[in-house]
């Protein structure tokens, strides 16, 4: 193997001028320690499509360590400890401020415009969405708000619809969740959760829809608010894999797949909505590293919980409908209920946002996306807001957003 490295450096040097001089000699073809100028720097011991010369392996003082993890960085799959893999990063400088992305937790450039596309396939009132692993689609609540025929619907790439569950018959408004692949609570990825309508209920769905329990968990007491605050299954590993659920009264559960409840917390006279958990990176999300988060669209603020419940607030000036964290190679849909329209963008429009956190307003002033990515910059939280490439559909009114990998007609699927 070495001397098919040796032979290769030749022509890479020739061709692509590394190094200064070739080596007089090179040693054993066994020795794999001793460095090989135009040689070592082509590997890539990590495999995240960075060389290990340009990752510091070989730097005058040491390899280099970005984070400080013990891990050099020519080793290390995320060398600057964000969150966000090395080999999604890449050595791109997406905010422009000449560090490269893998080696810059911040990521304190303006927000990218972004071409939000009308989805050519119609709906009928739509709420709710969410993405269905099993089939690589989005599962919609439709029909709002007779919930009549049915209320879920899952939308294959080329625009058709497919009943999802004959479960139907909802009057409010539905916010739906569903499991993602690797979850570690004994929940069945492609499950859905819904609320019924009925103070504390929640309903479970079985991933191919065909079965329903309702209610499958009937929080204990009065007063506990309906699901139209929103749910969300843990996918971060840090709370189990458990589903939570806010209410329109200001209530938080935890919810394991045994259907055990425990409340976190009630505050009281709040309608929380939009719901997501946060990875435990400090260094990229500060204060909101690990926490569950919640938005009060009333009250103008972020509520930030941990694990006991107890609670932090922040004002980052979005009146807050939805909130995700933007996953690499994942495309963007949002139900525009204004217009009763699905609008979408592709991962590529939202990769340099990769790792953020996106807030979504539901109402949204003329010729805004009403769309946010929420920094931490190592002192203060604060939200900007994206911008509209030009010929970008408009939006009327948010309501959920998702990002998942499936494809609707004019936004392709992610292979």
């Amino acid at each position: 193997m070495r001397v098919r490295q040796l032979a290769w450096s030749a022509f890479a040097c020739a061709a692509l001028g590394c190094g200064t001089k070739a080596p007089t000699t090179v040693g054993d073809a066994t020795t794999a320690d001793a460095f090989v100028p135009g040689i070592d720097a082509y590997e890539d011991s990590d495999g995240d499509g960075i060389s290990d010369g340009t990752e510091g392996r070989y730097d005058p003082g040491g390899p280099r360590d970005t984070d400080g993890d013990g891990a050099p960085d020519a080793k290390d799959p995320d060398s600057d400890n964000d969150g966000v893999t090395d080999l999604d990063e890449g050595v791109a400088d997406w905010d422009g401020d000449g560090v490269p992305n893998y080696v810059d937790p911040f990521n304190d450039g303006p927000p990218p415009a972004i071409q939000l596309v009308a989805i050519s396939t119609t709906f009928n009132s739509p709420i709710g969405i969410d993405y269905h692993s099993p089939t690589n689609s989005v599962v919609m609540s439709v029909n709002y708000p007779s919930g009549a025929p049915s209320n879920l619907e899952r939308i294959e790439a080329n625009g058709d619809h497919q009943p999802f569950s004959t479960f139907g018959g909802l009057t409010d408004e539905v916010k739906i969740a569903t499991v993602r692949p690797g979850n570690m609570g004994g929940f069945t990825p492609g499950e859905l959760f819904v609320g019924n309508g009925v103070d504390g209920q929640i309903v479970r769905v079985s991933a191919d829809g065909s079965t329903f329990q309702n209610p499958w968990v009937d929080l204990t007491g009065d007063n506990n608010g309906l699901m139209r605050g929103s749910l969300y299954v843990d996918r971060t590993g840090l709370y189990g894999g458990d589903l939570f659920v806010v209410t329109t009264t200001g209530q938080l559960w935890r919810i394991t797949s045994a259907g055990a409840a425990t409340k976190l917390a009630d505050v009281t006279g709040v309608h929380l909505e939009g719901l997501f958990i946060v990875p435990n990176v400090p260094v990229r999300y500060g204060p909101l590293a690990g926490k569950i988060l919640a938005g009060a669209e009333a009250q103008h603020l972020l509520y930030a919980f941990d694990a006991t419940g107890a609670y932090q607030t922040y004002a980052v000036g979005v009146d807050i409908e939805d909130i995700e964290v933007v996953p690499a190679h994942e495309n963007f849909f949002g139900v525009n209920f204004g217009s009763s329209r699905l609008l979408g963008a592709t991962a590529e429009d939202f990769q340099p946002m990769v790792g953020d956190v996106l807030l979504t307003q539901e109402v949204v002033a003329t010729g805004a996306v009403g769309l946010y990515r929420l920094q931490w910059d190592g002192t203060a939280l604060s939200a900007q807001e994206l911008t509209l490439k030009p010929d970008s559909a408009t939006v009327a009114q948010w309501e959920h957003t998702t990002l998942a990998p499936a494809g609707i007609v004019e936004i392709p699927p992610i292979n």
